[in-house]
C-alpha cells in the first residue's frame, strides 16, 4: 500500500462526510461510535480496527480488508463492500440495509443473527460462514458460494438463489418461501407439476 498510514488513528465519536481514502492503512484504528456519510475507502486495510457502534451511511469500502475487525453493533446503511474481505470479525449485532456486498469474501465468518435484509450478495463467497438465525430475506444471493454455510434458523424468504449450489447446504431449520421450495425440490431431481 502506498496510501496514508493511519495506523491506530482515533476517530471515535467523530463525524466525517464526503472524504476518500485510497490504499490507506487503518490498522487498529478506533472508529467506534463514529458517523461517516458518503465516504469512500478504496483498497484500505482496516484489520484490527474498532468500528463498534459506528454508523456508515452511503459509504463505499471497495476491495478493503477487514481482518479481526470489530463490527459489534455497527450500522451500514446503503453501503458497498464490493470485493472486500471479512475474516475473523466480531459482527454481533451488525445491521446492514440496502447495500451492495457483491464479490465479498466472508469465508468462515461468524455472521450469526446479522440483518442483511435486501442486500446484494451476488457471487459472494460465504463458504463455511456461520449465518445461523441471520435475516437474509429479500437478499440477492445469485451465484453466491454457500458450501458448508451454517444456515439453521436463517430467514431466506424472497432471497434470489439463482446459480447457487443449493445441494451443498443443510436446509434444516431455514425459512424459505414456496418458490424456493420448488427450486430446492427441482435441484434434488423432483418433477414439480404446476
Amino acid at each position: 500500500m502506498t496510501g496514508p498510514d493511519l495506523t491506530r488513528v482515533d476517530w471515535s465519536r467523530e463525524e466525517r462526510e464526503g472524504q476518500t481514502w485510497t490504499d490507506a492503512r487503518l490498522v487498529r484504528a478506533d472508529l467506534s461510535e463514529a458517523v461517516l456519510r458518503r465516504c469512500t475507502f478504496e483498497r484500505c486495510d482496516l484489520s484490527g480496527a474498532d468500528l463498534a457502534g459506528a454508523v456508515f451511511d452511503s459509504c463505499a469500502f471497495l476491495g478493503c480488508r477487514f481482518e479481526r475487525t470489530r463490527l459489534f453493533a455497527t450500522v451500514l446503511r446503503g453501503c458497498k463492500l464490493t470485493g472486500s474481505l471479512l475474516s475473523g470479525t466480531d459482527a454481533r449485532g451488525l445491521v446492514a440495509e440496502e447495500g451492495d456486498w457483491s464479490y465479498l469474501v466472508a469465508r468462515g465468518t461468524d455472521l450469526r443473527k446479522v440483518r442483511l435484509v435486501g442486500m446484494r450478495l451476488v457471487e459472494a463467497d460465504l463458504c463455511d460462514a456461520d449465518l445461523r438465525e441471520a435475516d437474509l430475506s429479500g437478499a440477492d444471493l445469485s451465484h453466491a458460494r454457500l458450501r458448508n454455510a451454517r444456515l439453521r434458523g436463517a430467514d431466506l424468504r424472497g432471497a434470489r438463489l439463482d446459480g447457487c449450489d443449493v445441494e451443498s447446504v443443510d436446509w434444516a431449520g431455514v425459512r424459505i418461501d414456496l418458490a424456493q421450495a420448488v427450486l430446492l425440490a427441482q435441484a434434488r431431481g423432483a418433477l414439480v407439476d404446476p
